[in-house]
């Protein structure tokens, strides 16, 4: 999949990435909602896609952090960056960290 390559997941801190976290969220980033049978509200919507970039960048850090906060509960999104450039192609870059109570070390 190309638009994995377009995707970086950062630790804020200087912590430690943890894959299975990497996996899961990049997992959920790139899920259509509604596309897997038993877990129906995994994924995005993406109804905000064909919105101007501001706007994207916005919807999708929210929808992403309220989607984090149901599956993958150990880590918070701390900042999504969207870059787009001319050519259409579009870098996102998003920031995460461990919410209190969760350490990396304990994956």
């Amino acid at each position: 999949m190309r638009e994995t390559s377009r995707i970086e997941i950062v630790p804020v801190g200087g912590e430690a990435p943890i894959e299975r976290v990497n996996a899961q969220l990049k997992a959920l980033i790139l899920t259509r909602e509604r596309t897997i049978p038993g877990s129906r509200g995994f994924g995005l919507s993406g109804d905000y896609l064909d919105a101007p970039c501001y706007e994207v960048a916005s919807e999708f850090g929210v929808e992403l952090e309220e989607k984090v906060d149901i599956y993958i509960p150990e880590i918070d999104i701390a900042e999504v960056k969207v870059d787009a450039g001319i050519d259409g192609r579009v870098d996102t870059q998003v920031s995460v960290r461990w919410r209190d109570g969760y350490d990396s070390t304990d994956q």
